[in-house]
């Protein structure tokens, strides 16, 4: 994780989205501040909310302020999407890298309390939310969310843009493919193949393989309906 620049400076944070999930981000960086950890939060990003303070969240404006903040060659700024939404994820970290800006770079939030295995690799703008796992020899992609007390065992590889809810388990050399999506307290079992753009229900208990763009529910899963 970019916790400090290397001569030692504070790292510049903005967070794209001002909704629930963003007030969830912004504490965590105030948890990371809290442990010791170099780093400034500027404010959060949203074309769709007031300039202002939005409960906890300090609204700096839409992507033109963005472009302000980069045109004044802000040292060391980093960028974390906080939207739940996957397609709606993809499209925000989109509009980012369209700025193709060389002073901005994806930040990968790992919460003080989250537990990261051996050889384990995580993709750049992916969180990792408070008392979240993932164990050995793990690859998490590309902004994705790891979410409170979330799992993911040894030798699964999750796809880019996947969202694992809170208590979700994903078992040891599972395959999840791109924007999946595994609703809260959802199972799922080891060596099991999940498609792209799945969607898993809450409290789902997966035992075999699912196809991509469905939507699965129940103990044991069933597919329910088709993208």
């Amino acid at each position: 994780m970019d916790r400090r620049g290397s001569d030692g400076a504070d790292v510049a944070v903005v967070v794209i989205g001002a909704g629930g999930h963003a007030a969830e981000v912004c504490s965590y960086v105030a948890d990371l501040r809290a442990a010791g950890t170099s780093i400034r939060l500027l404010g959060c990003i949203d074309d769709h909310k007031p300039v202002g303070r939005c409960g906890p969240v300090d609204v700096l404006g839409g992507f033109s302020v963005l472009e302000d903040l980069l045109r004044g060659r802000v040292d060391r700024l980093r960028c974390i999407t906080a939207v739940g939404d996957n397609p709606t994820r993809r499209r925000l970290v989109a509009r980012v890298d369209a700025l193709g800006s060389p002073h901005l770079q994806w930040w990968t939030l790992r919460h003080p309390t989250a537990s990261v295995g051996w050889d384990a690799d995580i993709g750049p703008g992916t969180l990792l939310a408070p008392f979240s796992v993932v164990t050995a020899r793990v690859r998490l992609g590309a902004h994705c969310i790891l979410n409170v007390k979330a799992s993911v065992s040894h030798d699964s590889v999750v796809g880019d843009y996947v969202n694992v809810n809170p208590g979700a388990v994903v078992a040891g050399n599972v395959q999840l493919g791109d924007a999946a999506y595994v609703g809260a307290g959802a199972t799922i079992i080891e060596k099991i193949s999940i498609g792209a753009g799945t969607i898993v229900g809450a409290g789902a208990a997966v035992v075999r393989n699912v196809p991509p763009d469905v939507t699965v529910v129940g103990v044991p899963a069933r597919v329910i309906r088709s993208h």
